[in-house]
């Protein structure tokens, strides 16, 4: 009975192992989801007016304003590419902004390993090279999901006017361990996004649906308590991760306005 009950423990022991193994070696791929468009050939951008642009390595689609007032550079969530965001050049429509999706290394089939290095750096490189373009007008970022950690985080580098973050967290490592309690993701996660490190002075306002479960709300609302200078958190009631934009397009549209045209 007892070399039984050793074997059965030693196998499961075993199974763990493989499985913390299996979680380090390939969490890329379930962090990261990049979608099968190639960067450039988007017929939706195209009708909605957006250019593909690039400089060296840094990629994006750009929706220029006829008498632009501010920049309003987009990062988007950890699954499709920059292709796939055209909801939010809607949400913005009428907007008096310069709307910008950053194409994330590894995402539009460019050949690239996505990781959080060079997505955090390709995403400062775009915000600074925004900043050349028209120094006159203030620059907002606007994050998705995994990209309000990188907004976040180009925001501690660089000065930026605003920050707008929907469906916002504290660390990306909190949120897997949320949903994977039984792994020591902490030590496992080389992708760890630490967006509560990030969050400084920059002005901050937040969305989040209250149904949320995959960052669920509580998450937002201890990233809030992070930033030092003006913030607030809008919650959508009802919507989930996935659906907030169009549960909310009215009151996200209006904070939104309410935000970058502040005094």
């Amino acid at each position: 009975m007892i070399k039984t009950v050793i074997m059965v423990l030693g196998s499961a022991a075993a199974l763990y192992t493989l499985v913390l193994a299996a979680f380090y070696l390939f969490q890329e791929k379930m962090i990261f989801f990049p979608g099968p468009a190639r960067f450039g050939h988007c017929p939706d951008m195209q009708r909605r007016g957006a250019k593909a642009e690039s400089f060296g390595d840094i990629r994006y689609y750009i929706q220029k304003s006829p008498s632009p007032e501010q920049w309003i550079i987009i990062f988007h969530g950890n699954a499709g590419n920059a292709c796939d965001r055209t909801y939010f050049l809607d949400l913005l429509e009428g907007f008096p902004a310069n709307r910008v999706v950053f194409e994330y290394p590894g995402f539009g089939r460019d050949g690239k390993k996505p990781g959080e290095p060079v997505i955090l750096e390709g995403a400062l490189a775009l915000v600074r090279h925004i900043q050349t373009l028209d120094p006159g007008l203030p620059v907002y970022l606007m994050g998705e999901s995994l990209g309000t950690g990188v907004a976040a985080f180009v925001a501690s580098r660089t000065p930026v006017s605003g920050l707008i973050l929907i469906s916002a967290y504290p660390s990306l490592a909190r949120v897997a361990r949320y949903h994977y309690p039984w792994l020591p993701v902490h030590r496992l996660m080389k992708h760890r996004f630490e967006a509560s490190a990030w969050a400084g002075q920059t002005p901050a306002l937040l969305f989040h649906g209250t149904a949320d479960d995959i960052i669920p709300i509580r998450f937002a609302r201890e990233q809030l308590a992070c930033f030092k200078g003006e913030k607030s958190l809008v919650e959508i009631p009802g919507a989930g991760h996935n659906d907030i934009t169009d549960a909310g397009t009215g009151l996200i549209r209006e904070k939104i306005h309410s935000f970058i045209t502040q005094p």
